[in-house]
């Protein structure tokens, strides 16, 4: 009771003051000892040539830039989009979104014209250095041509998309709690619903989960809509628990 409180209050304080350092900016570092496997080394290549990622590889940090591979390897290996004039991707729960280059640069890559969102609706959580995801944020999609970071609750999006990426989203009260959301926001089963009535026919949604509980959770909140589960390898970046990727085809298509 004493922590849906407190969360309470301290989100209400930080969405009203939004305090932030201004111009958050991150220094490049040299890749020249990246400590990658053999097979990491081969799958880096491909993904840099692929996706035109040199010049990025050149001016990022070290831990941005393997995210970034890691995200590109997710996407890359579970979505084959057909070409297309235009293609609307959403990102759902962005946090500070440090890994948008990895998303704009795959969907890019099949569309003349790609309008990419990022909904947070954290978006004015403090870090120790003093700046906010929301400034962070601005920083890594600072190049990103048509994308949107949007501090604000899903539910309030109305657009409709051909993509939805949605990584970690809470399934289970306690995460919701530790990350200082209050429980007021926690309805898992009513934000998927509406997340999938933002895709348009035929469009398809990935979503990640860690553990097998949370894993299992995401199970029954899809209900009997079609869907096809896969455990992710731990590849580039090296996460603490367990992943699991969910991808829906609306109307079940696969």
């Amino acid at each position: 009771m004493f922590d849906s409180l407190k969360n309470t209050v301290d989100f209400y304080l930080r969405n009203k003051i939004r305090f932030s350092r201004k111009n958050y900016f991150e220094p490049s570092e040299s890749k020249s000892d990246l400590q990658l496997s053999k097979d990491e080394e081969e799958l880096e290549k491909i993904l840099v040539d692929k996706y035109g990622l040199l010049e990025y590889r050149e001016n990022s940090t070290i831990i941005g830039y393997l995210q970034n591979l890691y995200t590109l390897y997710f996407l890359d290996k579970y979505l084959s989009p057909e070409y297309s004039t235009s293609l609307s991707v959403l990102d759902i729960g962005s946090k500070n979104w440090f890994y948008a280059k990895g998303e704009y640069s795959f969907f890019k890559r099949y569309s003349d014209k790609l309008y990419l969102d990022g909904v947070e609706i954290d978006a004015y959580r403090l870090y120790s250095n003093f700046y906010n995801r929301y400034e962070v944020a601005k920083f890594y999609i600072k190049d990103l041509e048509n994308t949107s970071y949007i501090p604000d609750n899903l539910l309030n999006i109305n657009k409709r998309y051909d993509y939805i990426i949605w990584i970690l989203p809470f399934v289970i009260i306690q995460p919701h709690r530790f990350w200082g959301l209050p429980d007021k926001y926690f309805y898992p089963k009513k934000l998927f619903e509406h997340a999938y009535s933002l895709l348009k026919p035929g469009g398809t949604m990935l979503i990640i989960n860690q553990g097998k509980d949370e894993a299992e959770e995401q199970r029954n909140i899809i209900g009997e809509r079609s869907f096809e589960v896969f455990k992710l390898d731990s590849i580039f970046y090296k996460y603490k628990n367990e992943r699991f990727l969910y991808r829906i085809i609306k109307g079940g298509e696969l």
